[in-house]
């Protein structure tokens, strides 16, 4: 169940965006709260884990976007990858976008003009395959000439997520921001528990100092604290407030 908003914030409006988000590849990796600190709005602080704060790669696809209803042609069916931090405004638990990379310049605009997030245009190929009984999920992408590819290999069945490190990681229901004068501003995210598959296999190429500056060089050499697959589902998204 989501919790009620923040002051000044209605209880319910018509969301901003509706979509599917499908086969979420997440890997999560520990960190210095001091490396999220310049990332984070007014009035939210780091959800810290024993001390850590933690970041995540985000990997999935678009699937039926509507914008107030509405399907805009290049802005239906896309990719996304997602880097973020967690984080917590008393007791709601959040998560801050670091960078959004879509591979349409007009979902990027949007992004950034409607809820005013770091989304940005690169080339990003995403593909599902089936194979017997395992299922096959990878993303390439492009960023500043460089290649870049993550690939996971996981169960086809599944089960839902209902307590643990995974369900805090996914089910986020509040994404917190900035607006263009500077002032905090947040997004209510809802969708159901997801469900996830078993992973078998990970490989991937990811240069973090090169995607999102050279503080983030020190994950290059680590491996994941964690790594999911998530089926995914429907996903509303409700305008920004203060």
């Amino acid at each position: 169940m989501t919790s009620a908003p923040p002051p000044g914030l209605p209880e319910r409006r018509r969301p901003s965006l509706t979509a599917r988000w499908s086969n979420l590849i997440l890997l999560t990796h520990e960190v210095d709260p001091s490396l999220i600190a310049p990332w984070l709005p007014d009035d939210v602080e780091p959800d810290l884990v024993d001390g850590r704060a933690q970041v995540s790669l985000i990997a999935f696809d678009f699937v039926d976007t509507r914008v107030r209803g509405r399907r805009i042609p290049g802005f239906v069916d896309f990719p996304e990858i997602n880097f973020r931090t967690y984080v917590r405004q008393g007791d709601r638990r959040g998560v801050v976008a670091i960078r959004e990379l879509v591979p349409s310049p007009l979902a990027a605009a949007i992004g950034r003009l409607r809820f005013n997030e770091p989304f940005r245009a690169t080339p990003i190929e995403s593909r599902t395959a089936s194979m017997g009984d395992e299922l096959l999920v990878e993303h390439r992408w492009r960023w500043k000439e460089r290649h870049y590819f993550l690939r996971m290999t996981a169960d086809q069945s599944s089960a839902t997520a209902t307590e643990g490190p995974a369900r805090d990681l996914f089910g986020r229901r509040w994404a917190y921001g900035r607006s263009r004068r500077g002032e905090p501003i947040v997004l209510r995210v809802e969708h159901p528990d997801w469900a996830l598959r078993r992973v078998r296999t990970l490989d991937f190429e990811v240069d973090y100092g090169a995607l999102y500056g050279p503080e983030w060089a020190v994950l290059n050499d680590r491996q994941p604290s964690s790594a999911y697959l998530a089926v995914g589902s429907a996903v509303s998204i409700f305008p920004p407030g203060r």
